[in-house]
């Protein structure tokens, strides 16, 4: 309904409704308010509530107890000894509680009888009424006492009554409250202490005292300092975020709580732990049961965990009346709120806490006072009752009292008006309004716990700065916070939030507004430097600690209130330590040695983790200042690190070692990696920088003393050098010079004979002469890198030709010299690794040695007789014989010496070169000095492969001096060849007996490839020996010819051709051809003979032409360029149109290689070189102008025998491809075709051949749709069922369209008449035919026309593998056919899976079945509804006169007209008189002649008979009848006919709904033949009559035949001879039968299996029905011409049925039967009337129906 509807009707109930209370059961209401309180105390907390609210200063509470009836009191008098067993023994008789706050007054005891109505006072707590209830929880009849009255409550039954008298006046008010049973044992007292030490933090008591009968085991008291104002801060905005609540003062105030209690509240008797968990829970009663489905957790069980103290061994011997003081300080903030609120805030809170919303309100925050408690208060005690006052871990919100609901900080929250639920256990934080006054509550307790915090850090402030004034510090740093940092990190662990329960959103908002609440992005914080704003503190790191001046977090703050620090950080209050505060800070004071270490240590890392840029590290470097202490103490240098670029390593360079003033000295780095110290910028220092700083500073004092002169001081070089040199192996070669350089011109090497340059220096091995600089005392040295320096292991050669070589004085006795030039090879030898590279080059070029047959005495001119050693060779026989200048050696030349490699690698020569000895050998030819050519010639391959004259160019050598065969000429080693066959070309050949040495002469076998193939194209073979010789010798050389050689042969003519077919060369004329142009074969192919030239030379001459280009037979692409150039000579020359033929099936082979060719293959697709056929048909043929119709087109191929093919040379334009059979046959004699070959028709269409399809143009023309479409719809349906089976059996890649586009796109619809015409496109070459089946394309699809009557399947199947298949052949459309008109079981047994369709069949008829049904049981709704109207009618009219029903009256009796209704058959009577006739003016009379029944035919006097009517009484002209008289009988009865009574009483008619009712019974009730279930009459209300008619059942004898169309079955004559017979003569009749019944059935709604046929000639039942199955005999159909006339069939066996389903509620032949017929007929008349008009107007058109594909099914 709408809501403007439900408006009126709630408007209407209000108005006029009638009005009752609603009544409340009080027990059950109390019990169900009591079980949403959680939490423990419950009675306790709200009746000290009420004492607060009451303004009461004392309460006192007492447990009265009763002694135990099994357990006596102990004879001892200890005190202790009693309390232990009343607390063990005792239970509680009643509790009384009483304050001495102000008495009740009469709204107080008027309240106090209600419930939920709560107190209206707006400042006081209680808000719901129901507190005073919780007085239930432990006591039945609670008892109340205040001023001058009393009040006791008591139940009757579920409701609470109460009672009131005046007492003598009491100041107190006091709560009597006796418990429901004596069986509760005390609880466990140490919990409710500990609740009311905490209860008494907030409410307004001073004073709480707890007994057990007489013993005060419990006394609080609270104490307060005078409070103090609070100036609120300027940075905090006084309202909240949704401007609800504006602060108006805050104060704060001191608070201490003293406690004294005996050691009774914490005793528990030692009892089985069965035993104290039974008492425990026993007095907890339903409350807690209830609380621990809420989940709530008992303050019972924290309680004992904080305390951790249970019963122990020790508990029995303790004294419980020892007495436990302690006290506790606690620090409270408080402000006074001013609401400011909306008129429909404050109704909405009004509504929902029955009292208006307070106009000002007061907040608390308590935190505990880290300093100031007393000593008792820090000590352990027994029993700590004031475990849960401070709020060590969680605070607590408090409404009065403590709730649940925790702070998510280390501070306790007073809210007196924040609106709990109703348990006052959490925060309502769902209601709308409700939500918003406590979450503007929420935030301003944030902003006073901001405004504590500041308070706190202000205490802290002046602490510090007292210990500062105290130890004279003028700037506050790290020690002198040291004193105060453990009570900074509590304060900020309590003021640290976490997640609070159980709603998080409660601390949630509480946090967020204690950090948003200020103006300032900043925060009073404890830093390095005291306490100070957070955006002037930094967050440092421990490696920062040299940084003194800026203000830091302590690290123990940083670990102590860690989470309190990550949230400055999340809030952006605090920041990282940014480098322009260090850079502030070194601007201002120098850095001590172990700051400058660790500055050092911090930016290199820094650096090295790239958390600094180099821009940052050059701004710090260049401000930051060191003092290098010495370590002797005394004061140092300072040290600017912006001038500092180097860094020193120990491995490499000493510490102690001077260094520049660049490099920042070792002790400051010797703690920080590599690579960090080279991401300052830094860079290691170097041995060669430093070398050179040492060198370039040697004289300048000012930085080296003369101690530290390298050059100077023999001490200090000592030092460096050993240094040096350890360095010198691992450096590289550049770096060695340039050390080398550095060192070499400066006096750096200490010797005998003082300090020297390294190349003036003399190794200690030196002893030739004694007066040489030997290096002294240098220690640590290694050799190599004093020789890399220049120190000379050897004496310089000048040196030795000077004073070892020189001539004799001229006064000397003797003129031979000291040494000859064998003594200083010798010597030279000796010491050749110390010998420099400048001396051996020198030793190269000096001429100092002697040849054989030559000595110095001899010579006059001794510098004449002086040679290079590279002049002369080894003295060796060999050369000797060869007549080469040998080196003169005294005594026995030993090879391989130390000598001998000496003077090797000073150049003396071992063997002649390649060039000399080929001089020799060409001088001793010319001179004929035979002896020395042979020597010559011998040394040089005997030698070859030792001297090495293989890697020798012998193509460099000009000098002739092989001998070549048949010529005494020399040749070099590049004019002559090795191989004869050369000779052929006219080449040199070497000689004979040097042919084996040919490749140590460098001689080649063959000339060049390029050479040989010069010659051959110059002088090509004119005789076919030479060709085969020359062929031959080409061929074994066949690896040298590439395809460059390739290309150039094959097009030029140097292949001699003979041109008679013998080849004889004295009679047949040579001509030269190319390799291309021809083709290697013995006698040629006779195909080709005469197309191409053919040679052949034998295997191996072939095989070079073949790589030449020529081929064993012409190609593909040659054949097709002969075929477009001459297609008619080929065809003449192959004088075959076969073998034609065969030569484009070859080419269409190779149909790819032929379009690599674009240019051959264009002339291809232009060219006539295409072999097509035509049939060229008789004259007969030829001349006849008639198309060819139907089925003429089957008998083409026979006709075809009676004419002849033509074959023709075509182009591709003009060769149709036959695609389509049926077309080509039509057009087969106008049209030249391709050869219907796969391969040839590919071929053919690959040139540009078009498809016969293709050319055709198709044009269908259609006559009119016909009315009856039926035909079409069922062919359409058995196109969609079998097109699956068709396209299951195709191959994917063959199919356009499935099945699913199949039903989408394609419809069925039948026409008059079809035409279709055919059109070849461009030749003027048409041909028209009838048709019976074609489809087209219209804009939503396609249609497939078809004609009425017999169904072509084989045209449809043409047409519809078109659109199905991107290919579509005549097989395709036989096979589609063949599974259109083939029965589906036949087409199993084919092999045809038909599964599919069979379960989509059985799919479709369980579909139908169910719409059926559904169909009915709308129907049996519909009259329900229509029969409850109805009745309402009826009720209605009942107190107006009823006329009488006349027995077996109907709508149309002048009787029955006062009561007609719209609804024929809804005035039907119930009971009918079997002797009141019937008249021609009834219901059924008027339905006959509508129906076509007014004639006298046989078929109506048959329906009238079936009704109990004769046909006279039918008549139209009979005349109304009356009521008879007790002698007359209405036929068909007899005289002798019982009558029946003479005034039958009146009847009270039948529903018409009923009567419905039971149609549609009878419609269910119908069953199929044989079927599982059992029949039973369908249930009706009786028809009150008797049974008189004749009720004739013929016998039937039938058996089961076949299964026909629509699913129904057919039964004949067991007698019956030849039931095939009968099938095939009367298949379409049987088929336009079950057609007419079916459509019958769906009248009705009737399952069509319920329906068969039979066939009884002889019978005279014209249909019957067998418990429920009902039967037609197909011979009334024939007889009565229904095939003729469907509208006819469709209303005789519609009335039929309607008779037969009747038999479904009456058996007999009776007025309740007949009544029931025409009940049926009125039912279904609408449904009927529209399909029996669609009948007429289909049968003057194709009669009853259109062909099937099938009789059985």
């Amino acid at each position: 309904m709408s809501s403007t509807a439900l408006d009126a009707l709630q408007a209407q109930a209000l108005g006029s409704g009638s009005e009752d209370a609603v009544t409340v059961n009080t027990r059950v209401l109390i019990d169900k308010v009591l079980a949403r309180y959680p939490g423990e105390w419950t009675v306790f907390r709200e009746l000290l509530q009420n004492a607060a609210d009451a303004s009461a200063t004392k309460v006192s509470i007492r447990y009265e107890t009763l002694p135990s009836a099994s357990t006596p009191v102990p004879q001892s008098a200890d005190q202790s000894t009693v309390l232990k067993h009343i607390l063990s023994n005792h239970t509680i008789r009643a509790l009384v509680i009483e304050n001495n706050g102000q008495v009740f007054s009469e709204n107080d005891w008027t309240r106090l009888k209600t419930i939920a109505e709560g107190n209206p006072d707006e400042n006081k707590i209680g808000a719901f009424g129901v507190g005073f209830y919780s007085c239930f929880a432990e006591s039945e009849e609670p008892f109340v006492v205040s001023g001058d009255s009393a009040m006791g409550f008591f139940w009757k039954s579920n409701s609470l009554f109460t009672r009131r008298i005046k007492q003598e006046y009491n100041p107190n008010t006091v709560f009597f409250l006796k418990y429901r049973n004596t069986t509760s044992p005390l609880p466990y007292l140490l919990p409710l202490c500990q609740f009311l030490a905490t209860s008494l933090t907030f409410v307004g008591l001073e004073t709480i005292d707890l007994f057990v009968d007489e013993w005060n085991v419990l006394s609080l008291s609270r104490k307060a300092a005078p409070v103090e104002d609070i100036q609120f801060p300027r940075d905090i905005d006084p309202k909240t975020s949704a401007s609800l609540m504006k602060f108006k003062s805050l104060q704060k105030g001191i608070a201490q709580l003293d406690g004294r209690w005996m050691d009774a509240v914490a005793w528990r008797s030692p009892k089985p732990a069965g035993s104290s968990t039974r008492q425990d829970t026993s007095q907890v009663g339903f409350r807690s049961f209830f609380s621990k489905l809420a989940g709530g957790n008992s303050t019972l069980e924290v309680n004992r965990s904080s305390t951790g103290r249970g019963a122990s061994s020790n508990e029995v011997s303790r004294d419980l009346s020892q007495t436990q003081k302690m006290s506790c300080f606690l620090q409270i903030y408080t402000a006074t709120l001013n609401s400011t609120l909306s008129s429909t805030t404050k109704q909405e809170l009004e509504r929902a806490t029955k009292k208006p919303p307070p106009k000002e309100t007061r907040l608390s925050v308590l935190i505990s006072a880290f300093e100031g408690q007393s000593e008792s208060s820090t000590q352990q005690h027994y029993a700590d009752v004031f475990a849960t006052v401070l709020p060590n871990k969680s605070g607590k919100i408090f409404i009065g009292f403590p709730t649940q609901q925790t702070t998510s900080l280390g501070c306790h929250i007073s809210a007196p008006s924040i609106i709990p639920t109703v348990e006052r256990e959490a925060i309502d934080l769902n209601a709308r309004f409700v939500k918003d006054w406590n979450l503007e509550l929420l935030r301003a307790a944030g902003i006073i716990c901001r405004i504590a915090w500041g308070d706190q850090m202000r205490l802290i402030r002046s602490k510090i700065e007292q210990v500062g004034r105290e130890r004279g510090k003028s700037k506050i740093r790290e020690p002198e916070i040291s004193g105060v940092l453990p009570g900074f990190i509590a304060t900020a662990q309590n003021f640290t939030f976490k997640e609070s329960t159980p709603l998080a959103k409660v601390g949630n908002v509480i946090e967020d507004s204690f950090w948003t609440c200020s103006r300032k992005a900043s925060i009073d914080f404890l830093s390095t430097c005291g306490v100070q704003p957070t955006h002037l503190i930094r967050n440092a790191p421990k490696d920062l600690s040299f940084m003194t001046d800026i203000a830091v977090i302590p690290q123990g703050v940083l670990e102590g209130a860690a989470q309190f620090v990550e949230r400055l950080v999340d809030y952006g209050l605090v920041t990282d330590v940014t480098p322009s505060d260090i850079k502030a800070a070194l601007e201002s004071t120098p850095l001590n040695p172990k700051q400058l270490t660790e500055y050092t240590a911090w930016v290199a890392k820094k650096a090295g983790r790239r958390e600094l840029d180099s821009a940052t590290i050059r701004s710090l470097m260049s401000v930051a200042i060191g003092n290098d202490d010495s370590d002797d103490g005394g004061s140092g240098k300072l040290i600017v690190l912006n001038d500092i670029d180097r860094f020193l390593t120990a491995n490499k360079i000493p510490a102690s070692m001077p260094v520049p003033p660049s490099v920042m000295p070792f002790k400051y780095t010797k703690s920080i990696p590599l690579a960090d110290l080279n991401s300052l910028g830094w860079e290691e220092l170097q041995i060669i920088p430093w070398t050179r700083w040492l060198l370039e500073q040697s004289g300048n004092r000012s930085l080296l003393d003369a101690q530290h002169d390298i050059t100077t001081h023999p001490g200090f070089a000592r030092s460096v050098l050993p240094i040096l040199s350890k360095a010198f192996d691992s450096m590289s070669a550049s770096s060695k010079d340039s050390l080398v350089q550095a060192i070499a011109s400066r006096t750096t090497i200490p010797t005998k004979l003082g300090m020297r340059k390294p190349a003036e220096a003399y190794f200690p091995t030196v002893k030739l002469f004694d007066d040489l600089p030997i290096v002294h005392n240098l220690n640590g040295v290694k050799d190599r890198f004093l020789v890399a320096l220049g120190v000379r292991k050897t004496i310089e050669l000048g040196v030795v030709f000077d004073r070892l070589l020189a001539q004799p004085e001229t006064s000397s006795t003797t003129t031979k010299p000291k040494w000859n030039h064998a003594d200083l090879i010798k010597y030279l030898a000796s010491v050749r690794d110390d010998i420099p590279k400048t001396d051996i080059e020198k030793l190269r070029e000096t001429n100092f040695c002697v040849k054989e047959s030559e000595s110095l005495e001899a010579d006059s001119n001794p510098s004449n007789s002086l040679y290079k050693i590279s002049q002369l060779f080894e003295p060796k026989p060999a050369l000797r014989d060869l007549g080469l200048p040998i080196l003169q050696w005294p005594g026995i030349y030993r090879p391989g010496s130390s000598e001998d490699k000496f003077m090797i690698a000073l150049g003396l020569r071992s063997c002649p070169t390649v060039p000399e000895l080929v001089q020799i050998i060409s001088s001793a030819h010319a001179s004929s000095n035979t002896a020395l050519h042979s020597r010559a010639m011998g040394y040089f391959l005997n030698n070859h492969h030792i001297n090495g004259y293989a890697s020798f160019d012998y193509s460099k050598i000009k000098t002739p001096f092989l001998p070549t065969k048949n010529s005494k000429a020399l040749s070099i080693p590049s004019q002559c060849f090795a191989d004869e066959g050369a000779s052929l070309l006219g080449f040199s050949i070497l000689d004979r007996a040097l042919r084996a040495h040919a490749s140590r002469f460098g001689v080649k076998d063959h000339p060049p490839i390029e050479s040989c193939l010069e010659t051959l194209l110059r002088s090509p073979p004119s005789s076919r020996k030479d060709a085969v010789a020359i062929f031959r010798y080409f061929a074994k050389r066949l690896g040298e010819i590439n395809l460059g050689h390739a290309e150039k042969l094959r097009d030029a003519r140097f292949i001699p051709i003979f041109d008679n077919d013998t080849q004889n060369e004295k009679s047949s004329r040579c001509r030269h051809v190319s390799p291309q142009q021809c083709f290697l074969s013995n006698d040629g192919d006779t195909v080709y003979k005469d197309l191409f030239d053919f040679c052949d030379f034998g295997s191996e001459a072939n095989s070079f032409l073949l790589r030449c280009g020529s081929k064993p037979e012409p190609t593909k692409v040659e054949l097709a360029r002969l075929l477009v150039k001459n297609p008619r000579r080929i065809l003449a020359v192959l004088a075959s149109a076969e073998k034609y033929l065969n030569l484009l099936r070859s080419l269409g082979d190779n149909i790819a290689a032929l379009k690599k060719d674009k240019a051959l293959f264009k002339a291809m697709t232009e060219s006539s070189c295409l072999l097509a056929s035509r049939y060229i048909a008789d004259s007969k043929e030829t001349n006849s102008t008639q198309p060819v119709i139907g089925d003429e087109l089957e008998d083409a191929d026979e006709d075809e025998s009676a004419g002849m093919i033509e074959w023709d040379l075509t182009n591709a334009q003009e060769a149709i491809v036959v695609d389509d059979y049926t077309i080509f046959n039509v057009f087969r004699s106008k049209v030249f075709a391709a050869p219907q070959e796969d391969g040839l028709e590919a071929f053919y269409r690959s040139l540009g051949s078009p498809l016969l399809s293709e050319l055709v143009e198709v044009a269908a023309r259609h006559g009119r749709p016909v009315a009856d479409q039926r035909p079409a719809a069922r062919l359409q349906k058995q196109i969609y069922e079998r097109s699956k089976l068709f396209l299951y059996e195709q191959p994917q890649s063959s199919i356009k369209h499935d099945s699913r586009w199949l039903e989408k796109n394609v419809q069925v619809e039948a026409v008059s008449s079809i035409s279709f015409r055919r059109t070849l496109k461009g030749r003027n070459i048409s041909h028209e035919e009838k048709r019976s089946a074609v489809i087209t394309r219209g804009n939503t699809g396609y249609t497939l026309w078809i004609t009425a009557g017999p169904v072509d399947f084989y045209q449809v199947s043409q047409a519809l593998v078109s659109i199905l298949l991107s290919k579509a052949s005549n097989q395709s459309a036989i096979t589609l056919e063949m599974i259109l008109k083939t029965e589906l079981r036949e087409l199993g047994a084919r092999g045809i899976n038909v599964s599919r369709i069979l379960r989509q069949k059985a799919e479709q008829a369980r579909l139908a079945e169910v719409k059926r049904l559904q169909e009915l049981e709308d129907e049996r709704k519909r009259l329900e509804s229509e029969e409850a109207v109805w009745r309402d009618e009826q009720a209605r009219g009942s107190a107006t006169e009823r006329h009488p029903s006349v027995p077996g009256g109907f709508p149309d009796s002048p009787d029955q007209a006062n009561v007609r209704n719209s609804t024929a058959i809804a005035n039907l009577p119930q009971h009918l008189d079997d002797h009141t006739p019937r008249t021609s003016k009834g219901l059924f009379s008027n339905l006959t002649r509508r129906l076509g029944f007014e004639d006298g035919s046989m078929g109506n006097r048959h329906l009238q008979s079936l009704l109990g009517n004769t046909p006279s009484e039918a008549a139209p002209s009979s005349p109304p009848q009356q009521s008879q008289t007790d002698e007359s009988a209405p036929p068909p009865y007899s005289a002798d006919d019982p009558r029946p009574p003479a005034q039958p009483a009146p009847s009270v008619a039948t529903s018409p709904f009923q009567i419905r009712q039971n149609l549609l019974s009878a419609i269910q009730k119908s069953r199929p033949y044989q079927s599982s279930s059992l029949y039973s009459r369908g249930e009706s209300h009786e028809v009150s009559e008797a049974s008189s008619y004749c009720d004739e059942r013929p016998s039937h004898d039938l058996s089961f035949t076949a299964d026909i169309a629509q699913g129904l079955r057919l039964f004949l004559p067991k007698a019956y001879s030849d039931p095939s017979a009968f099938l095939r003569a009367n298949s379409r009749g049987l088929s336009n039968f079950a057609s007419v019944l079916k459509d019958v059935a769906s009248i009705f709604s009737l399952r069509l299996d319920c329906i068969n046929i039979f066939y009884m000639p002889d019978s005279k039942s014209i249909a019957f029905n067998r418990a429920g199955t009902i039967f037609c005999n197909f011979y009334f159909f024939e007889q009565y011409g229904h095939a003729a006339n469907r509208g006819h069939a469709l209303r005789y066996w519609w009335v039929t049925l309607c008779h037969e389903i009747a038999h479904n509620l009456v058996e007999s032949h009776s007025a309740a039967h007949s009544y029931y017929i025409e009940s049926f007929v009125e039912f279904t008349f609408e449904k009927a009337a529209k399909l029996i008009g669609a009948g007429t107007a289909t049968t003057a058109q194709d009669g009853i129906g259109a062909k099937t594909p099938s009789l059985i099914d």
